[in-house]
């Protein structure tokens, strides 16, 4: 008998060889499962194109080959860092990251230009129900003759009194220019719409003009600035204009209103998947109710 053959009798022999096996085996088995597959990463030529595209833009010319493989690297290192911090679970409770998520899917739940077109039917139904925004206000044109208090002191009222009367009287022959003070302000404005009218002059002219009526001079009128005498050129109502006037404004307006519906009811579609439970606070809870109790 062979010592091979006594050996392989033993007992305490068969019991390494077994050993050795079981070893062989969990190595490599564990070999195989220790060591993941690398994740893939695909540059696509769509990708590809867009980092060419935004390159383009920001300087004004395409990049060369080189630039852009290195857009490319540049991409495939965000995205290496990206997944490999989310796999340590760092975008758990990152504010910037959950709200860069959110803008992004915003952006993806922006409406199709489909569900963006108003025929004129939605659009005249728009502007009825919003017409205060789109009111084209009083235009008002005039001419004015400015007092300054300083300058006249105690004797601003008569020495107004004494012009006004001149132009009512001889108007006509009278270079309305040459009464009064010297000021920035313009002797006569166009037909002017009365919110611009009370940037330059002050509300308080402003609403005084509407109460005069056009063809004579009135006064004195106060402003900001001083005192004035008024002649109203010309008058010009507020009213309600057509669709056909104000269509370009009325469309960007229902497209926003629209956009947010959309955007809304994407949210709230999402939303309905979740059950949401706020547990307040112990302290914010008392205060709570203590405010329930007040009321």
């Amino acid at each position: 008998m062979t010592v091979i053959s006594r050996l392989a009798r033993e007992p305490l022999f068969q019991f390494l060889v077994i050993g050795a096996v079981v070893f062989a085996a969990y190595a490599a088995v564990g070999t195989r499962t220790d060591v993941a597959a690398p994740e893939t990463i695909v540059v696509t030529p769509g990708r590809i194109a867009q980092l060419s595209e935004t390159f383009s833009r920001t300087w004004q010319r395409p990049p060369t080959q080189d630039e852009l493989d290195g857009l490319i690297d540049a991409f495939v290192k965000e995205e290496v860092f990206y997944r490999e911090g989310r796999s340590l679970g760092l975008d758990a409770d990152d504010t910037v990251f959950r709200r860069r998520l959110q803008q992004k899917l915003e952006f993806m739940m922006e409406p199709d230009p489909a569900d963006l077109a108003a025929s004129d039917v939605e659009l005249e139904a728009y502007r009825a129900a919003n017409a205060e925004m789109y009111r084209v206000p009083e235009h008002t044109a005039f001419r004015q003759i400015f007092f300054n208090r300083d300058t006249h002191g105690d004797q601003i009222d008569a020495e107004i009194d004494v012009a006004l009367d001149a132009l009512r009287g001889d108007g006509a022959r009278i270079e309305a220019r040459s009464l009064g003070d010297r000021t920035m302000l313009p002797f006569s404005m166009p037909l002017t719409p009365t919110d611009r009218i009370a940037i330059s002059f002050g509300q308080q002219f402003a609403d005084a003009l509407k109460a005069i009526a056009p063809g004579q001079w009135h006064g004195p009128v106060a402003s900001t600035f001083g005192l004035h005498l008024v002649l109203i050129d010309d008058k010009s109502p507020s009213r309600d204009p057509n669709l056909a006037e104000v269509r370009d404004a009325v469309r960007r307006d229902w497209e926003g209103e629209k956009r947010r519906e959309i955007a809304e009811a994407r949210y709230r579609a999402m939303r309905d998947n979740y059950d949401v439970t706020v547990i307040w606070p112990e302290e914010s809870a008392g205060q709570v109710e203590a405010q329930a109790v007040n009321q």
